[in-house]
């Protein structure tokens, strides 16, 4: 029998799931997200300690990571961006958007803050719809959108 190393535990360690983790296994199998570059986590995006992102876009952006998805259809951004410094000026509405990403035609996407649904922004008008009512809900359709 073979000895353990001292302070090695008998038991078997076990990795904590992740919420990606169906994602991450089919990662570089062909996939949407096969060039996407995960984030290292010192460089998660943070807003300030009184308003923390949610969980599953960090997460994301951790386990499987920012970029482009599928054949230049969709720009995941590796950190917030304000609409200020896309559209070059403050626009009525989307003072309490933070921008996530973009579908190389103009569309944005980004977090409504007050109850961090995603919401798409129309250049030609700058209002928003809601997409989805989390990131996670948000991403999983784009994926499948491009499979």
């Amino acid at each position: 029998m073979a000895e353990r190393p001292f302070g090695a535990s008998a038991l078997p360690t076990t990795r904590k799931m992740g919420l990606y983790d169906d994602l991450l296994s089919r990662k570089g199998t062909g996939t949407p997200f096969d060039k996407l570059a995960q984030l290292p986590a010192e460089q998660a995006p943070i807003l300030s300690p009184k308003l923390a992102l949610p969980q599953d876009y960090i997460s994301f952006l951790l386990e499987i990571g920012s970029g482009e998805l599928g054949a230049a259809a969709y720009m995941l951004y590796a950190s917030l961006v304000e609409p200020e410094e896309i559209y070059g000026e403050a626009h009525e509405g989307l003072d309490s958007i933070f921008i996530f990403g973009d579908d190389f035609q103009g569309f944005n996407t980004g977090f409504r803050v007050n109850d961090w649904s995603v919401v798409e922004i129309d250049p030609s008008n700058m209002t928003t719809h809601v997409l989805a009512p989390s990131f996670q809900v948000f991403i999983r359709r784009k994926i499948a959108e491009l499979i």
